[in-house]
């Protein structure tokens, strides 16, 4: 079983990333960048580019392969001349969004938006992959094609899930790396439950329709139990000391497999030691979690001018974290009012007597 931190916009940047990986990371595969947008001008916003510099990857022994890029697109022409530039950068895989739900997006026919079209979205695939295709015929290694590889994020459908049929069908007619399904629709947005029956079937569609790509489900791990729970729904292999097998053997047909990873997002926010806790290791300590905001701190101000907006960033955090702390409401509105770095450190201190874990 694999386990990816999932992308978020303006969270999964890469002073996080590289904390989360210093600290946290062992037994994370994968971290997936927030969208950066393919233009129809070319030219990526400045500071979308620089969270993908080579050099931002700081904690990564191999970065090319444990960091994946994810593309906001709504035409196969974007696309392809923005992974032919990640590519330049050195990765070896772009994700393509097609789950985001925010109306800016939907409305310009990109992210969850293309799922209201699947023929449009079929016809993007098809000319994308086309190149692909013509790429991997003309360089012999893969180190020096122009195009990455490609994996998608989708949803289950735009406002009914009995639209994953057809989407399912589509995705299979293409050699995707890897098929990750946020197990709800985008009217859900990231409320209620997931949908698990529809998620079930949609991974049987696409085997079915000859898909052979991974499957990763996305959707709501937040706990070793929640963990158990998805992997008894899903017929998965389990073991009473450990709740972390693979899920299949790896000499099974790849065309039979279930789900093969899990992608977590608001869960390693509100438990950055989350995948270590699923892996089977020791929960989260405070000593940790307080050098790992602290050093989420200093990342931040090093971009970001005047303490009042590295706090204000922080606080995204903070939104997630205050499960931990127990009668700490007052601390936590210090945290909220501070205004200098030594107001929001003297607040933080005072959080943390208030752990508990």
């Amino acid at each position: 079983m694999r386990f990816y931190f999932a992308p978020m916009e303006g969270i999964t940047l890469y002073p996080l990333r590289n904390i989360h990986r210093e600290i946290f990371g062992e037994g994370v595969d994968k971290y997936f960048t927030p969208f950066i947008t393919a233009a129809h001008n070319h030219h990526f916003k400045n500071r979308e580019k620089k969270d993908v510099l080579p050099e931002r990857n700081m904690s990564f022994d191999c970065y090319p392969d444990q960091v994946v890029v994810q593309i906001m697109a709504g035409c196969s022409d974007d696309f392809l001349w923005a992974a032919k530039e990640i590519k330049k950068l050195g990765y070896n895989e772009v994700n393509l969004n097609l789950g985001c739900p925010a109306p800016t997006v939907v409305n310009r026919r990109k992210g969850a938006g293309l799922l209201q079209d699947p023929e449009y979205l079929d016809g993007m695939l098809k000319e994308i992959f086309t190149a692909l295709k013509d790429d991997a015929k003309t360089f012999e290694e893969a180190k020096d094609r122009v195009y990455p590889e490609l994996s998608l994020k989708t949803r289950l459908g735009f406002s009914d899930d009995a639209e994953a049929d057809r989407l399912m069908e589509i995705y299979a007619a293409y050699p995707v790396k890897e098929l990750t399904i946020h197990a709800r629709v985008r009217e859900d947005y990231y409320a209620g439950a997931p949908r698990l029956d529809a998620y079930k079937r949609a991974v049987k569609i696409y085997r079915e329709s000859g898909g052979n790509a991974d499957i990763c489900y996305n959707g709501n791990i937040d706990s070793k139990e929640a963990l158990c729970m998805l992997m008894e729904e899903l017929d998965m292999k389990t073991d009473p000391k450990d709740v972390l097998l693979e899920s299949q053997s790896e000499n099974e047909d790849k065309g039979k497999r279930g789900t093969s990873s899990i992608m977590i997002g608001r869960g390693l926010l509100s438990n950055p030691a989350l995948v270590r806790e699923l892996r089977g290791g020791k929960g989260l300590l405070a000593s940790e979690l307080k050098t790992y905001l602290n050093k989420l701190y200093e990342g931040y101000a090093a971009y970001i001018p005047e303490d009042r907006n590295v706090i204000f960033k922080m606080l995204e955090h903070w939104a997630f974290l205050h499960v931990h702390f127990k009668d700490s409401d007052k601390s936590l509105k210090n945290i909220r009012k501070s205004r200098s770095r030594d107001e929001y450190h003297a607040a933080v201190n005072e959080m943390f007597t208030h752990f508990d874990h």
